[in-house]
């Protein structure tokens, strides 16, 4: 899939988060392999935590269901100016990390656009 076709997708939150002093941070459980299940046992079903930074916080805020990652980055340059250029890349390599660590699902947006 090609970057244009991620601005095209709408990103969904599929985990907790929780944010103190204007940072957010993700809160998910992680599956458990055959291994850990056997040797990890008191490791299952803790959650893992990851840091965003100020552009991350950002993203995450305006992940909704309904804004698709286009409108998500031209937010983001609007925010951040040039701090964040280019923004629609660095917006799109976000989500990707976000989706292929199943913190988020990606789909087309519906209805009348």
């Amino acid at each position: 899939m090609n970057d244009e076709d991620y601005l095209k997708l709408v990103p969904k939150r599929m985990c907790d988060a929780e944010t103190n002093n204007g940072i957010t941070t993700i809160l998910f459980i992680k599956k458990a392999t055959f291994i850990e299940k056997i040797f990890f046992r008191k490791l299952i079903n803790k959650p893992y935590k990851i840091d965003l930074d100020e552009v991350g916080t950002f993203i995450w805020g305006k992940i909704n269901a309904s804004k698709n990652i286009a409108e998500i980055a031209m937010l983001a340059k609007e925010h951040f100016g040039e701090k964040i250029d280019p923004a629609e890349s660095r917006v799109i390599q976000f989500m990707k990390q976000m989706h292929s660590s199943k913190l988020i699902m990606l789909f087309e947006k519906q209805g009348n656009e």
